[in-house]
């Protein structure tokens, strides 16, 4: 439903858009940066937090920046400097200290206890481990297709088209096409709805960093999500969390991380 809504919203913005001259390689860039991170990455990311829970996940997920510097100067001739460097260092440290936090059991959601059988907690980890990998070359791909086609509004619309169209393709060759349009359609899951509008205007917002940032810092900003998620469910879904000093110090390190980056931008 999240991935149906973002088709929908971004077409209905993208008739407003003039179109860039055409580029096959970059609208095949985009499509698969799309297939990577909508698709791969999210897929991945939720399997691995099923099987050894998010604390565990979100360790792995920091390393996605990691990915992003090294397939970026391979792909894309990108450096990091030393005030950026630092800047994502100071991020990457407030969520791991993010993670801290939420190694200490406060909600139902991140209580997850890790399953008992071996091979499961193998598989999960291997699961966390590939999440930060797909999503960090979903980051330099994106970027790679918009180098070539440059509208920030088609990229997201396309990114977000081809991964529906898979996601279609497989339930359809799995027969469970007819189960999914009812689950979606009978009883509207009206607050995926509204995520999924939400996450339109986060994928709108990416595309258009690609246009001032290298996209490993897109990936660094990008993965300070955690923390907003974090303090809105404080905000709104208090018996689901609470606030401790691990995660002030997460909150302090990333907005120090932030305004670094900032300073020469």
């Amino acid at each position: 439903m999240t991935v149906l809504v973002n088709v929908v919203v971004l077409g209905i913005i993208a008739l407003g858009v003039t179109a860039p001259e055409w580029s096959t390689a970059g609208v095949i860039g985009l499509a698969l940066g799309g297939v990577l991170g909508t698709l791969m990455g999210r897929s991945t990311n939720l399997r691995a937090v099923r099987l050894v829970g998010a604390t565990r996940t979100s360790a792995f997920m920091t390393g996605t920046p990691l990915v992003a510097a090294v397939a970026g100067s391979i792909m894309l001739g990108e450096t990091v400097d030393v005030v950026d460097g630092a800047g994502g260092l100071l991020v990457i440290a407030g969520l791991l200290a993010l993670v801290r936090a939420r190694s200490i059991p406060t909600s139902v959601i991140d209580g997850v206890a890790a399953p008992a059988d071996p091979r499961a907690v193998r598989l999960g980890f291997i699961f966390a481990a590939a999440a930060p990998v797909f999503f960090g070359l979903s980051f330099v791909v994106k970027k790679w297709g918009l180098i070539r086609y440059d509208s920030a509004v088609l990229g997201a619309f396309i990114g977000a088209f081809t991964a529906l169209l898979i996601v279609v393709l497989i339930d359809t060759s799995s027969a469970r096409i007819g189960r999914r349009v009812r689950e979606n359609f009978r009883d509207i899951p009206w607050w995926f709805v509204a995520a999924g509008v939400a996450m339109s205007g986060a994928l709108l917002t990416q595309f258009a960093a690609f246009s001032y940032l290298d996209a490993w810092l897109v990936g660094v900003l990008q993965g300070t999500q955690g923390i907003w998620a974090l303090l809105l469910g404080w905000l709104f879904i208090r018996k689901e969390e609470r606030i401790d000093r691990w995660i002030v110090v997460s909150v302090l390190l990333v907005a120090a991380g932030v305004t670094l980056i900032g300073i020469q931008r």
